[in-house]
């Protein structure tokens, strides 16, 4: 980590906005760690204190999709592959 980042930058070189989603990123990590957590009143109180539930919500999916096409590249496998056996299973492969 640099001393001096470049804007729209984060302590670890990527790009705070790299999903496309402005606010709503922040929102939608701080309710995945929520999630993690096991905290539903965690997660609420986020969800109901965010500028924009929605643009966090979209940007939550846009996380989730980016997670499970990694997950099929590195698995060498089509991602429609991955998309099916999460419909099937309820099982992520992460």
């Amino acid at each position: 980590m640099t001393l001096v980042q470049p804007v729209g930058m984060d302590g670890i070189g990527s790009s705070v906005d790299a999903c496309g989603c402005d606010s709503g990123f922040v929102t939608a990590i701080s309710m995945a760690e929520a999630a993690a957590d096991r905290n539903p009143a965690w997660w609420n109180e986020i969800w109901t204190g965010a500028d924009d539930a929605l643009e966090a919500a979209y940007c939550s999916s846009k996380l989730l999709g980016a997670l499970i096409q990694s997950a099929a590249h590195r698995l060498g496998v089509p991602a429609a592959d991955i998309w099916g056996h999460i419909r099937r299973t309820g099982e992520l492969p992460l």
